[in-house]
């Protein structure tokens, strides 16, 4: 009996011992947290403080007058001259071939001028920016068609 009760005792110690050291445990893990809190904190503004300085200022749209942006418009257009042809490709398009070989997609072409084989001198606004779905050369904005040839218009047949 006596060594029962020696080791009841001391399985009770045990257990006192380890609930006692688990509390401890949790004041420390408190402490630890509050500590990075504080540092998190200071690393923040430091942080906050260099990317004020970094930070690139207020941009400000300069004025354009219309006569400046009529002229710049001017500037970029271009007079070609060349074939209207009728691509059957990505549902049909009206394309362009310059006399040097350059390679259009028209963009605002009249229906009267879309005829498959027909010599032109187009006048218009090169998009090199501007995507589409032809994927046929530079878009071409038209402004202005002037016909030079109309006997090599290929009617009801398509090129390739």
């Amino acid at each position: 009996m006596k060594t029962k009760t020696l080791c009841l005792v001391a399985v009770i110690a045990a257990l006192l011992n380890t609930a006692g050291c688990s509390g401890d445990d949790d004041s420390v893990k408190q402490a630890d947290l509050e500590k990075q809190g504080t540092e998190m904190k200071d690393k923040s503004s430091t942080v906050q403080a260099n990317d004020k300085s970094s930070m690139p200022k207020e941009l400000v749209a300069e004025p354009v007058t219309q006569a400046e942006a009529v002229e710049d418009n001017a500037k970029g257009e271009v007079t070609m001259k060349g074939s209207i042809i009728y691509k059957d490709l990505e549902g049909g398009f009206y394309a362009f071939i310059a006399e040097n070989g350059d390679r259009y997609t028209l963009h605002g072409l009249d229906e009267t001028y879309q005829k498959n084989g027909l010599v032109v001198e187009v006048k218009g606004m090169p998009k090199p920016d501007m995507m589409t779905f032809t994927q046929f050369g530079t878009v071409l904005q038209v402004s202005s068609v002037k016909v030079l040839d109309t006997s090599k218009v290929i009617d009801n047949l398509q090129t390739q």
